[in-house]
């Protein structure tokens, strides 16, 4: 007997609410996260992990460390470079041994003399809760001049050849000239140590279908408030495998590691009563926890499909000197029971498959782009790989802490990825060495201001732009 046209069957039930058959629907198959090996230094070993921290230590010592660390590839490279020119020209150790009107080269460490570089006055003005003026765009200006120091002393460069070089204090360099009549040190010709070492064991190319991929993230900016709340949403269903359609969750399954570089909170915004009392010490009134716990959140979600590295950035609750240590994980109150979260150093460096990463959350790139004008992000951030150093203005305008026996800034052996988080926009380049080292720069976008995150293919090193939701002001 047929079904009635009212929708009911002969026996009186509803066909919706009976028990479908097996032609009715099929389960799609389930998806299972690939995995990789992860390898990071111990704590013991790490570098950037600081047991004791006292500030009574000058910092002359970090500068003395990085020329006596760097010379010996600075002058390998000045060699090979120079190698043409006639025997008379020879390297002079000490700056101040230079005879005028003699053609040499010599090594040593970069300081700019910049008149809109922030000085110490400031910064007791803004102790002393005096109104100072907010640090400048650029340092760079017209009457800065380039000098080069050493063990033994000072001498001021000089030569048009200065105009085509992009100069940052505490780079060490080779520097091919004459002492001229006013006892400066005109420069026709500049060396840099160049690309550090390979890494002993060299990684294996393979491509394969089967790929898995690296997520590059920064600045989440929990807090900002706006349609933020709903980019990350989408952010997070999209790491999960939850958003697209099946072939977009099978990519995202492949992603076998998230690192967060660094701004996972926006920055915090104190605002003072000036009729209420002043109170010694702590005011619990003047914070707002919600931008953590909303993180701590999104993380406890994010850590139960995929394992996750979370940098500090220059907004995030941490130390504001680098090497910024591993956020506490008192901030996680439920995410850090979860062993696939696991706080880092900024800097950070690991190892996924076999493929070596250094990254840092941009505080480098953004103060060098202070020093220089016309230069892209990218640029900065490979010039960065020739100096062998991350950072080589600290500790002039980029606090760090004061190292008595190390520079753990200086880059002794070629990663194989070097990203920098919280750029204004995505970009990526390959540097090739002369000893066969390769290595795959990325800038890495804030999530916050253009809504994509970068993927790093692990067996070829390619990486592509994901655009989860753009913000309302991309066209």
């Amino acid at each position: 007997m047929h079904a009635m046209d009212d929708g009911h069957s002969q026996d009186g039930k509803e066909p919706l609410l009976s028990t479908p058959s097996d032609q009715d629907f099929t389960v799609p198959d389930e998806i299972l996260r690939k995995t990789a090996e992860y390898t990071e230094v111990s704590d013991a070993e790490n570098p950037y992990i600081l047991n004791e921290q006292t500030f009574r230590q000058q910092y002359a010592n970090i500068y003395f460390i990085r020329l006596t660390k760097l010379r010996a590839a600075t002058l390998e490279a000045a060699r090979e470079r120079w190698s043409g020119l006639p025997e008379k020209t020879e390297y002079v150790s000490k700056v101040l041994d230079v005879e005028a009107g003699k053609l040499c080269y010599i090594i040593g460490t970069v300081y700019m003399d910049m008149p809109l570089k922030p000085n110490i006055l400031e910064d007791i003005t803004k102790e002393n809760y005096i109104v100072s003026q907010p640090p400048p765009p650029k340092y760079v200006s017209a009457d800065a001049t380039v000098a080069m120091e050493d063990e033994s002393g000072r001498v001021v460069l000089s030569g048009t050849r200065l105009q085509s070089e992009n100069l940052v204090t505490g780079t060490i360099i080779a520097a091919l000239g004459k002492e001229n009549a006013y006892g400066e040190f005109e420069v026709v010709d500049i060396c840099t140590p160049g690309l550090p070492d390979p890494n002993p064991t060299p990684r294996m190319e393979i491509d394969t279908p089967d790929n898995k991929y690296v997520a590059l993230l920064s600045g989440l900016n929990f807090g900002a408030g706006g349609d933020s709340s709903m980019r990350l949403e989408m952010l997070l269903e999209y790491l999960t495998g939850e958003l697209g359609d099946s072939q977009d969750s099978q990519a995202s399954q492949s992603i076998v590691k998230v690192v967060l570089a660094g701004n996972s909170v926006t920055e915090r915004k104190v605002i003072v009563d000036d009729k209420k009392p002043k109170k010694y010490g702590y005011d619990s009134t003047i914070y707002d926890a919600s931008p953590v716990m909303a993180l701590d959140k999104f993380l406890q979600q994010l850590c139960s499909s995929v394992n996750v590295d979370i940098m500090p950035g220059k907004n995030d609750p941490s130390n504001a000197h680098l090497p910024q240590q591993p956020l506490h994980h008192s901030l996680f109150t439920t995410s850090h029971k979860l062993s696939s979260l696991k706080p880092v150093t900024n800097p950070h460096w690991c190892e996924i498959d076999g493929v070596s990463f250094l990254g840092t959350s941009g505080q480098t790139i953004d103060d060098l782009d202070r020093y220089t004008e016309g230069c892209e992000r990218i640029q900065l951030a490979e010039f960065t790989m020739s100096w062998r150093h991350i950072a080589p203005s600290a500790p002039d305008t980029l606090w760090c802490y004061p190292f008595q026996d190390r520079d753990p800034f200086i880059v002794e052996q070629c990663p194989d990825v070097y990203f920098i988080g919280n750029q204004p926009n995505f970009d990526t380049s390959e540097l090739v060495g002369s000893k066969g080292q390769r290595v795959r720069v990325i800038t890495v976008p804030s999530f916050s201001e253009t809504g994509c995150l970068v993927l790093v293919n692990l067996s070829s090193l390619q990486c592509k732009l994901v655009s989860i939701c753009p913000p309302d002001n991309s066209s």
